[in-house]
């Protein structure tokens, strides 16, 4: 018995150094102190675009929009998905269409088939990167997507509080497999304040539940 119980321990030991040796190479990076990133990783950035910028002269317009992001992850379709190692951040949307990264991380080489990531509402006293996400222990005070701009003349500012799991599928395989590669998502946002052609109020509070779903559902 007391070899076999040794036996396995050894077995569990290297199990668990060779665990942490994987965790410490995929986090590594080399900023001077010599780590190098192994062949099977690839540094990935994503980014986001804007595919429709705003037209002045249009009933409303949108000068600031910014998210509160976590739980990023590429999906392979086998249940084996790749966590991007990130804490929940702040996007801070671009408004003239151009390319603006939003997070980066090393993923372990795959073909992965869409991505994935919530629009994050945080939890009562969470600590979050732009205090304006959390106003307070209520419900009502604690948001995931802020949206400034005028509607008609008047300044507004809309505040969801829903928080939304948005996958986006790839249109076909898409192969990891480089030392750096991008993936780009693309939004459209003046689809956002959109019931069919009409543009919605976004101060009448009775718009909020579609105002929330195009939100999500602009993301592609």
């Amino acid at each position: 018995m007391k070899s076999t119980y040794r036996k396995r321990f050894r077995n569990v030991s290297l199990l668990t150094l060779s665990f942490t040796m994987l965790l410490f190479i995929i986090s590594g990076c080399d900023q001077g102190g010599g780590i190098t990133v192994p062949s099977g990783v690839t540094s990935l950035s994503v980014s986001a675009k804007n595919t429709n910028i705003n037209n002045p002269g249009n009933i409303l317009v949108i000068s600031e929009a910014k998210a509160l992001i976590s739980n990023m992850k590429l999906e392979n379709g086998s249940g084996n998905n790749e966590q991007i190692p990130v804490n929940p951040f702040v996007v801070n949307f671009n408004m003239d269409g151009s390319l603006q990264e939003m997070t980066s991380g090393y993923i372990i080489r795959d073909n992965y088939v869409n991505i994935k990531f919530e629009l994050h509402k945080p939890v009562v006293n969470e600590t979050v990167p732009d205090s304006v996400f959390n106003a307070g222990p209520l419900d009502n005070k604690r948001f995931t997507f802020i949206i400034k701009g005028v509607y008609n003349g008047a300044a507004f500012v809309y505040k969801s509080i829903v928080d939304a799991n948005v996958i986006i599928s790839f249109s076909s395989v898409q192969n990891i497999n480089l030392a750096n590669m991008n993936i780009t998502v693309l939004f459209n946002i003046p689809d956002w304040f959109k019931n069919g052609t009409a543009i919605m109020n976004p101060s009448d509070p009775q718009n909020a539940a579609l105002i929330d779903a195009n939100i999500k559902n602009s993301f592609k």
